[in-house]
Formats: C-alpha cells, structure tokens, sequence
C-alpha cells in the first residue's frame, strides 16, 4: 500500500497526469498514524482506507496538514523529517491545483 492523490473521473489531461506521492505504506504506519492519533487528526486519518474530497473539504484538509507539519517538526528529525515535510508541502501546495473545475473530487488514500 502506498498513499496518493489523484482525481476522480478526469476530464482532460491535466487531470488525468495529476497525482500528489504522499507516503508509502511502511512511512505512513511509522510517522502519520502516530500523529494521527496524538493530534486527533479526523480527515487525514481517513487517508489510510482513502477518501473522497471536495473543494470545501480543502480548508479542513490543509488546516490537519500545517498540524501534521508542526508535530513532525517536533517529533522527526534528519532525512525522515526533510521527506514528511517535503511530502506535507507537495500537499500544501498541489492539492488545491486539482480544483480547477466546479465538481471536482479527488481522492486521496
């Protein structure tokens, strides 16, 4: 298992390239479900079995995000941190990208 980001029923080419890398299965079990669990995380926690967003799902989203990013730059450090955190900006900075179009949903799980 891994966990990505892609775009659920793509219209065009932009859609159907987009995927966001989030973290593999092994990462993801050491480092996001401990934060998950520690910040009470409910939307990021549903990553793990996937889920379905919306464009007004994104504040909350981003919101868990700069939580996560906090805890990890409390909790990680050398190469394991620099990855979190470039993988928490890629989120940051590419998931509101994929709501270019009214009815959007992309997936992340």
């Amino acid at each position: 298992m891994s966990v990505g980001v892609f775009i659920v029923d793509p219209v065009d080419d932009f859609e159907r390239s987009f995927t966001i890398p989030v973290a593999t299965e092994s990462f993801y079990r050491k480092y996001w479900v401990p934060a998950i669990r520690e910040l009470n995380l409910q939307w990021i926690a549903l990553f793990e079995n996937g889920v379905d967003l919306e464009q007004e799902d994104l504040p909350a989203v981003l919101g868990e995000v700069s939580r996560l990013k906090e805890w990890a730059q409390a909790n990680m450090r050398g190469d394991d941190l620099e990855h979190m955190l470039q993988r928490l900006e890629l989120l940051e900075t590419e998931l509101p990208k994929a709501y270019r179009r009214s009815g959007t949903v992309v997936y992340i799980g």
